[in-house]
């Protein structure tokens, strides 16, 4: 269980780059990124992540923010909702349980919490102009990041696209761990009215 938790977790994070940073960009460009994260990091918002693997098997997990502390996610089999007061589970539409292990604290060990943590180790920042994504013309910012993940190297390029408001509302990534690769795509939707309590 511990296994699948941190490859959902893993599979969403490499979508958003929020990994380490050596800044050698632009400093209009790098001021976009950075502050579209900042944006992300203090939101509500909801993201959709598809994970495909090199032999085509395919992931597809939702992911709800309150806060920074108070988070559900979910896939097909099983879901989280993650507080500060604990961690709950479920496997597809059964009954809400906490598990004997607390997850709380590996699923904010992979969260950056703040925008220091967010630049810690991106380089090669790069402005990718305006792109056509899904009827909307969106900022195409790209740039590359080698992190260590739940003892894991790995190694991706990142697209993120900024909308009008300059917030990030689509990313994807190629990614390489452990000699596997994986293509990521995140759609993410910012939505005030979120709410995340605990399951009754």
């Amino acid at each position: 269980m511990r296994r699948m938790f941190g490859m959902m977790v893993l599979a969403g994070m490499l979508a958003m780059g929020s990994y380490p940073l050596q800044v050698s960009a632009d400093t209009s460009v790098e001021q976009a990124l950075f502050s579209a994260y900042q944006t992300m990091l203090g939101s509500r918002c909801a993201t959709e992540t598809l994970s495909r693997d090199e032999k085509g098997r395919q992931t597809r997990t939702q992911t709800e923010f309150d806060t920074l502390d108070r988070i559900r996610v979910s896939n097909d089999q099983v879901s989280f909702v993650i507080l500060p007061e604990g961690t709950w589970m479920r496997s597809g539409d059964g009954e809400w349980m906490q598990p004997p292990i607390d997850m709380s604290a590996m699923f904010k060990a992979l969260l950056p919490m703040t925008i220091n943590e967010v630049r810690s180790g991106t380089r090669n920042i790069k402005d990718e102009g305006m792109k056509a994504v899904d009827g909307a013309e969106l900022r195409a910012i790209s740039y590359d990041l080698s992190t260590t993940i739940m003892g894991i190297t790995v190694n991706s390029h990142v697209t993120a696209y900024l909308d009008e408001a300059g917030r990030i509302v689509r990313s994807e990534s190629d990614g390489e761990a452990k000699g596997r690769k994986t293509h990521v795509v995140q759609t993410i939707r910012y939505d005030d009215s979120i709410r995340i309590t605990a399951p009754k």
